[in-house]
């Protein structure tokens, strides 16, 4: 019976069984910054002028959803615009004309 009160007593003191993590789907600052190719800083930066995606603070540590890190980027999204520009030997004309060697 000891034996009995002993593992019920070990079983009473293991941490509860894990649940799903509350912070899946969500990416820490310094794992944002990482998966961005910038500093740290640089995403502090942009949150501080408003430049940065929707975050969640808890405590002092900063999250960003993936789901709306991917719809911020969307957002952002440009389309490659071109401007029709002068032809190459008028460029190489006015280069000529202000004294400026051709190449």
């Amino acid at each position: 019976m000891d034996e009995a009160m002993a593992a019920s007593g070990a079983a009473a003191l293991k941490e509860p069984a894990a649940g799903p993590d509350f912070l899946e789907g969500y990416l820490s600052e310094p794992a944002y910054a990482a998966r961005r190719g910038v500093s740290l800083r640089t995403c502090q930066r942009d949150r501080q002028l408003r430049q940065s995606p929707p975050y969640v603070q808890i405590g002092r540590r900063i999250f960003y959803r993936v789901d709306a890190v991917r719809d911020w980027l969307l957002g952002r999204e440009r389309s490659a615009e071109r401007k029709p520009s002068a032809p190459r030997s008028a460029r190489s004309d006015a280069r000529s004309s202000r004294g400026l060697a051709p190449g």
